[in-house]
């Protein structure tokens, strides 16, 4: 009998076993070597290694160099870290340098990580002293001139570029393909089976039109998309890399995000609430908090919070800042500008330092915790309670101090018991039993005393707070820092906007410019903003942009491939009020999005890439469209409106801690344990709650990057891990279970509903047939147990449950290719 399922499995279900398919974007490697590989050399090496002193015949100040190497050979082996020389002298290994002293561990794995994707190097000069280059200029970068809009549709422009290639265009997909296609990519669940045959059986000429309408209003719009947005927020609930803070108010910029896409929020106002909302008129309490919470935009980040530097690891934030609002909105890098002048695109360092300016007047820090000094607290800021918040609030309150209360009373109850117990122990005929007893009463105490801080102290219910931006009173400048070193400073630059925004405002001396920037941003008349955040919708409805460098528009990113469309979609986008939904719409009504993904051979040869669209490109779904989807298919999937997610934290009393922290638990909180991915909780530490070893597998990003692209691999371990995950084949007998509960009127009604729900289309006939013939083996042999006699533990209680054959035959479906693929 295994050996007939296993037939069935290989016969039905094709694993993708490909390499990792990684469209990494060139540019992040690129600003990864900008932001922490560059400030390193320049800081502790270029003394000894540069044009000025090459012990060793060794240079670092140049691309070149490095490949070269130095008097004891090659240094650097691209991708392969532990074969590098510079590696080990770095380790301590072979040689030691910097000779001063080991650099810190995350320096040494921030090396290790750039040469293991390739040792990425923007420069092409040969040191400090080799001939100046022209400085960039604003003409010379495509992405800053004014938009040039066409009076043409999508399909127009589309085939006006296809046809410079001689390229064939594809016929339609069908409507099966369509429909599963549209949900994915605007709600990230795939259709219910009674959608599915509704649309099929509708002829009506606005079919396609009205599905698109009622997605676009769905619920489920803001929580798909507003998931992309996260992405590029670097959203988590905690802080630090290396322990789990507890960002209790996190939770509320992620629903913000959310809500004002379901609300459809014009995209100018979402971006000055996020930069500025603290700083923006309001008129009641809602509005003020919503507005307050938008500011964790500039609030969230990688922040590592043991570091005794204080003054570098507030500049570090800045850099963040800096580094976030510059490729998220307007899609330029300007991470190498914080040592120099940007060698490829108009951004000069004072530029930098400007902008620096702007943010380093957003208080992150806000003194220490415990008594090292090392620790750093961070700022919570208050949040207007709304009256339903206060009446959530008050009730949990009540059953806050109910709990506090039995806790104390058992406490209470224990430890008079062992004043008893010792008290009488001399009058004890069995005092060694008397001694067990007080022993494990005293354990029990301890314990108890544990539950009662981490109760009180670490989960009392509280009024809302949040790490939202707030404005100093008197605003400052900031100073250049050389090389990138807050030791070194320099000449003090004046808070502004950058120069290559052909419109900005001008800032009073008595704020700290954030409102002036964000409305700089976006002004009508600055291009950029619209063409990047059209691009990024483009993006996530065709698997890459129409300018594939979603997050870098300079001149080390890509060239458009469809100039004219992006500047008509971006310039229609600013003339309907900045509102995504109506730019969605209007792709999605496309006959270009509607294309089949059928493979052409001639196609292929000219454009592998599918640059000019004469095909819809297949992609494997991401992690959260993977699981949400196995759950929805199970029936097991829950509805959660938002709110605060993350499992009951600990009060640490270790002498440098002192403060909350999220140890040694793996489990989010039941209510969203099967929600949506979206509301998972996120954890910036290595250690993930549990739905996160899920999304790992599938490439959901670190949220201490800014991830416009995520990586796509289809490896064996991604099979293999949904082949033996106890989450998805509880899932397929929950799938199983229900459809045993449903009456059909044969077997082919049972397996075309199977077929519905997982792949969105009824089985061809050869599916019936291989499914009726597996079904029909299981029952003859008498199948039907859910034990295996052959995998039977020693201790009965502990036997694992063996799925049903119709939960093979599930799960089978589930983890195949074909659900995997979004065609």
């Amino acid at each position: 009998m295994m050996r007939k399922i296993a037939v069935f499995i290989t016969g039905a279900t094709l694993f993708l076993v490909l390499p990792a398919s990684v469209h990494a974007d060139d540019s992040r490697g690129l600003d990864f070597f900008e932001k922490k590989i560059r400030p390193v050399l320049v800081q502790h090496c270029y003394e000894c290694h540069s044009s000025d002193a090459a012990k060793g015949g060794l240079r670092l100040d140049s691309k070149v160099a490095v490949q070269r190497g130095g008097d004891s050979g090659r240094i650097l082996v691209p991708g392969k870290p532990d074969e590098s020389l510079l590696l080990s002298a770095m380790r301590y290994q072979d040689l030691e340098m910097p000779p001063k002293g080991k650099l810190p561990e995350t320096v040494i794995s921030d090396f290790a990580q750039w040469i293991a994707i390739g040792a990425p190097d923007p420069r092409t000069d040969a040191g400090p002293h080799a001939s100046k280059e022209r400085t960039p200029s604003t003409e010379d970068l495509w992405s800053l001139q004014p938009l040039d809009p066409q009076a043409n549709t999508i399909d127009e422009l589309v085939t006006a570029r296809r046809e410079q290639y001689s390229l064939p265009q594809n016929g339609l997909a069908d409507r099966h393909t369509l429909l599963r296609r549209l949900y994915f990519d605007l709600t990230g669940l795939p259709p219910l089976p009674e959608a599915v045959t509704a649309f099929a059986n509708d002829s009506s000429s606005d079919a396609w039109d009205g599905l698109v309408d009622r997605l676009l209003a769905s619920r489920h719009f803001g929580e798909r998309w507003g998931r992309h947005w996260l992405d590029l927020a670097q959203y988590a609930d905690s802080l630090d890399a290396e322990r789990i803070f507890p960002n209790r108010g996190a939770w509320r910029y992620r629903d913000y995000v959310i809500r004002s896409f379901n609300e459809d929020k014009p995209f100018d106002q979402f971006v000055i609430e996020q930069i500025a909302g603290d700083l923006l008129p309001y008129t009641d309490d809602a509005q003020r908090a919503e507005q307050l919470v938008a500011t964790q935009f500039v609030t969230l980040g990688p922040i590592t919070l043991v570091n005794q530097y204080k003054d570098q690891l507030r500049m570090d934030i800045v850099d963040n800042q800096v580094d976030k609002v510059g490729r998220v909105l307007l899609g330029l890098t300007t991470g190498c500008a914080r040592c120099h002048d940007h060698k490829f695109d108009p951004l000069t360092q004072e530029d930098y330092y400007a902008l620096a300016g702007i943010f380093h007047n957003v208080q992150v820090l806000d003194g220490f915790r415990g008594v090292s000094g090392v620790f750093s607290d961070w700022l919570r800021s208050p949040i207007p309670e709304l009256p339903d918040e206060r009446r959530e609030r008050e009730q949990q309150t009540i059953l806050h101090q109910k709990r506090t209360d039995e806790l104390e009373s058992d406490l209470a109850t224990k430890k008079a018991e062992i004043e008893r117990l010792v008290a009488s122990a001399a009058q004890a005929e069995d005092s060694k039993t008397n001694a067990d007893t007080i022993t494990k009463l005293k354990s029990e105490v301890s314990t108890l005393e544990q539950q009662l801080l981490d109760h009180v102290r670490a989960n009392q219910p509280r009024p809302p707070m949040a790490l939202t931006a707030t404005e100093p009173a008197v605003p400052t400048n900031t100073r250049i820092t050389i090389r990138g070193d807050v030791q070194n400073l320099g000449a003090e630059v004046a808070r502004g906007v950058p120069g290559v925004l052909p419109v900005s405002y001008d800032i009073p001396e008595t704020t700290s410019g954030r409102l002036e920037l964000a409305r700089s941003i976006v002004h009508p008349d600055n291009p950029i903003a619209a063409r990047v955040i059209v691009n990024r919708v483009w993006h996530h409805l065709f698997g890459r942009g129409l300018v594939r460098t979603v997050d870098n528009f300079g001149t080390l990113g890509e060239m458009p491939s469809h100039p004219r469309l992006l500047d008509t979609l971006a310039q229609r986008f600013i003339d309907n009020g900045w509102r995504i939904k109506p730019l969605i719409r209007e792709i999605v009504l496309s006959h270009t999005y509607r294309l089949s993904s059928d493979y052409n051979e001639n196609a292929q040869e000219v454009d592998p890439d599918n640059q000019y669209l004469w095909r819809h490109s297949p992609r494997r779904l991401d992690a959260e469209s993977i699981r949400d989807s196995l759950l929805q298919i199970s029936g097991q999937l829950t509805l959660f409106s938002g709110g605060p997610t993350l499992p009951p934290a600990a009060w640490s009393t270790q002498e440098v801690a002192q403060f909350v922290q999220i140890d040694g638990t793996k489990t989010e909180r039941p209510e969203v344990a099967n929600g949506r991915s979206v509301f998972l909780p996120v954890s910036r530490a290595a250690r993930k709650f549990e739905a996160g070893d899920f999304l790992r597998q599938f490439d959901f990003p670190s949220p201490n990057d800014i991830a416009g692209v995520r990586q796509s691999s289809i490896v064996p371990t991604q099979s293999l891990y949904l082949m033996n995950a106890p989450f998805a084949f509880d899932l397929a007998q929950k799938f199983a279970d229900r459809l045993d509960t449903q009456p059909f009127d044969s077997t082919d009604e049972r397996i075309d509903s199977i077929y519905l729900s997982v792949y969105g289309r009824p089985a061809q006939p050869d599916e019936h047939r291989l499914v009726s013939e597996f079904l029909a083996s299981t029952r003859e042999a008498g199948d039907d147990s859910r034990h295996d006699d052959d995998s039977k533990h020693d201790d009965d209680e502990n036997d694992e449950k063996r799925p049903t054959p119709l939960a093979r035959l599930c799960h089978a479906l589930m983890i195949s290719s074909e659900f995997l693929m979004h065609d």
